[in-house]
């Protein structure tokens, strides 16, 4: 590989490097992606990742080495699936809503995507589902996606094609991860929100009465390859989320809200840094042999077509084993109106009041429920988990979504570092959110 003094050298070229075997190889536009000359790429690729990252070499990126490690890829495929599965055909809603959404107990979902124009994976000649590695590169290939932020929290963007260009051959420990909340609302991808629709199990999302304007971010499309993911954390308000997967495999560790931040979160340093493959290489082997029964992780390694179900408080470390599709949203279930009112009224005060005056018209018990808990002493509301963020990118590289170093400032979209300072200024702030991709999610 050549020298790379300012990183601009993002990933090998499919001549030295090995191509990622979920890649459609014999579709005719992955081999004209493949076969244009890699500099153009690499240039794109290594700006995005000095803007993320910008004290970060160029060697900084593969310094663990975790592509090459084969005692750790053996680690990761023998942990075990202990997730809990239902299935959309067999249970109802109001079963669901009674034995797992109440009791706030994580669940993988069967049968929620069939329907769906996201559709399957496709084969290697590209054929499948919208969300397939061929029609996504033939559709959006030219669309920018969000891979990031930098230290302004600027969102940084990457069109597709260059992406997936990086996403083939990438041999980082922890690479570059879409997690990009804005997607259905740009006219270029608009469509992708058209492609799912949220499983009927959460079509009573209590947020939907913020507004779409007050409302945080809550949905995201995901994409990225093996050793991609959402450091560990907790979605922000109290939310609960669903994380529906249609291409490659997801392996999730899951941790009840009362167990101390310092328990999944240790304070020294990682190796391989505040990013999931490094959890899972260094925190996850000492909590699964935790004497407390509460400090071992749920396991659970999702399939393409089963959905994720994350309740409100929850500790979620996700890693992407393969290339991975995915959409995510986080919700507020009628169960934790409580926890998430509290949370709302503290830190969005114009959001609480914007949902206040609404439930007041549609929802007047629940209306009645937020002057009682006004009312209720500071003890008696209680307080907020600690929470981190919602998940996703590489850990510490995306949308922040979920995954890294969590981030204290607003999150603010940007397309380029050229914008004037007036036109810094009056972008618009929106949902806080980790400085990695998450999570929400993962």
């Amino acid at each position: 590989t050549p020298t790379c003094p300012r990183g601009d050298c993002a990933m090998p070229t499919p001549s030295d490097a090995t191509v990622d075997p979920s890649v459609p190889t014999e579709d005719p536009a992955w081999r004209e992606l493949l076969a244009e000359p890699a500099e153009r790429f690499e240039r794109r690729i290594g700006k995005a990742k000095r803007l993320i990252y910008p004290r970060r070499t160029a060697e900084d990126w593969r310094k663990a080495s975790f592509a090459s490690d084969t005692a750790l890829a053996a680690q990761l495929e023998a942990i075990p699936d202990n997730g809990p599965r239902i299935d959309t055909r067999e249970v109802s809603r109001e079963e669901f809503v009674r034995d797992w959404e109440q009791p706030r107990r994580p669940v993988v979902i069967r049968g929620a995507t069939e329907s769906w124009a996201a559709g399957a994976a496709g084969d290697r000649q590209g054929r499948g589902g919208a969300w397939s590695l061929g029609e996504l590169l033939r559709q959006y290939g030219g669309e920018r996606f969000k891979v990031g932020e930098d230290d302004d929290s600027y969102a940084v963007w990457l069109k597709l094609k260059y992406y997936l260009r990086y996403l083939a051959t990438s041999r980082d420990d922890s690479p570059l991860y879409v997690f990009d909340s804005s997607f259905a609302e740009r006219s270029g991808t608009s469509r992708l929100g058209r492609d799912y629709a949220p499983p009927h199990y959460f079509a009573d999302d209590l947020f939907r009465y913020a507004g779409e304007r007050r409302r945080p971010p809550y949905r995201w499309f995901v994409l990225g390859p093996a050793r991609s993911g959402s450091y560990v954390h907790i979605d922000p308000l109290g939310t609960s989320a669903w994380n529906a997967l249609l291409q490659g495999r997801k392996l999730w560790a899951l941790l009840p809200p009362h167990v101390p931040k310092e328990v999944v979160q240790p304070t020294p340093k990682l190796h391989g840094g505040r990013e999931a493959v490094a959890w899972w290489a260094n925190v996850y082997p000492k909590l699964a042999a935790a004497t407390d029964p509460d400090h071992r992780p749920l396991t659970l390694v999702q399939t393409a077509g089963e959905t994720v179900y994350v309740p409100g408080g929850w500790w979620h470390c996700v890693l992407n084993l393969d290339v991975t599709v995915a959409v995510t949203q986080n919700l507020c279930p009628r169960s934790s109106f409580d926890s998430v009112w509290r949370r709302v009224v503290k830190s969005r005060p114009k959001m609480s009041k914007r949902l206040a005056e609404r439930l007041a018209v549609d929802e007047p018990l629940l209306h009645q429920r937020t002057v009682e808990l006004a009312k209720l002493p500071p003890e008696e509301k209680g307080g907020d988990s600690s929470s981190s963020s919602s998940s996703s990118s590489s850990s510490s590289s995306s949308d922040s979504d979920s995954d890294s170093g969590r981030r204290s400032r607003p999150r603010r979209d940007r397309r380029s570092r050229s914008r004037s300072r007036q036109d810094r200024r009056r972008a618009p702030a929106s949902h806080r959110r980790s400085r990695s991709p998450a999570g929400r999610r993962s």
